[in-house]
């Protein structure tokens, strides 16, 4: 996702530098010209660095549970620390990238009273806290946050390889599920920095989608768009999934975003349906047959 965006941001002029965590260095970003900064959220000095010259910073950072043994730090601490550099450093705007997964499961709108249950959203809902509360102590930096519907794109891992995988073993087992929410990261990518470009007062958070779709539905679209052919199976004892359980859940819940009527002010429009999403991915994993190999690269 981090990369998505940022690769987004940087092909818009919007971005000079990226900061990465140790081992995630994408390539793609330091041969188009972005100076890539190694940097460590718990790290004042190195953050120092990362924001020096910014007027906007885009946050993205979160590790998955068990992926970081800092994950709860991160998300705390470490939202904390991005925010106090970046007022010690006169940063206009801080834009933070949430998830819908901070509302648990279920129809989604701004109201809605929905509670996180898993560790990844737990994580996620605690670092918005964070940030909303600094939104309320303090005007500088402003703080927005944009919270994305359920990602798909090229890349994704939880759902795209796993279904790319079944393809190619020509069935495909997933969850039986209604229709949910989707977004591909580059209308992600537009929806903050049209947010980072706006009037919106600090505190504000976006909801922002792609488009709705059944997960056969995008499975589907998948199957046509990479030429194959295959059976489609709902889990049961002679047919498994290789989606992780959270993935899995998430399918299940259905978690639908509402249009919101913020989208007409920020001017966003998102520029991926699922025919466009699918054919973006096919034409990736052309060029990346590897990714879907068992055993690594």
């Amino acid at each position: 996702m981090g990369g998505h965006v940022a690769e987004y941001l940087f092909q818009q002029g919007e971005i000079s530098k990226a900061t990465f965590r140790k081992g995630a260095h994408l390539k793609v970003l330091d041969q188009n010209g972005v100076q890539v900064i190694e940097a460590d959220l718990l790290d004042h000095h190195s953050m120092h660095e990362a924001v020096e010259g910014c007027d906007v910073v885009y946050s993205m950072a979160s590790p998955m549970p068990g992926e970081d043994e800092d994950f709860e730090k991160v998300n705390t601490e470490g939202a904390m620390s991005l925010l106090e550099v970046a007022q010690e450093m006169k940063v206009k705007t801080v834009v933070h990238l949430g998830t819908l997964d901070v509302h648990g499961t279920g129809e989604v709108d701004q109201a809605s009273g929905l509670s996180p249950s898993e560790g990844y959203q737990k994580g996620k809902a605690s670092a918005e806290r964070v940030f909303l509360e600094f939104a309320k102590r303090s005007t500088e930096p402003r703080v927005l946050i944009v919270r994305a519907a359920k990602a798909i794109g090229s890349g994704e891992p939880s759902v795209v390889v796993p279904v790319l995988r079944m393809i190619e073993d020509g069935k495909v087992v997933l969850p039986e599920s209604g229709g949910m929410s989707w977004t591909h990261p580059k209308d992600i990518g537009q929806a903050m920095l049209k947010a980072s470009a706006s009037t919106l007062p600090t505190g504000t958070a976006l909801l922002v989608k792609s488009f709705d779709a059944t997960p056969r539905e995008v499975a589907d679209g998948l199957v046509k768009a990479v030429g194959g052919e295959a059976r489609f199976r709902a889990p049961g004892l002679l047919a498994k999934s290789p989606l992780s359980e959270y993935a899995a859940q998430q399918l299940r819940s259905c978690v639908r975003l509402a249009a919101q009527p913020s989208w007409k002010d920020l001017g966003y429009s998102p520029e991926y349906d699922l025919a466009r999403t699918a054919q973006e991915i096919a034409q990736w994993y052309r060029k990346e047959p590897w990714v879907t190999e068992r055993n690594g690269r």
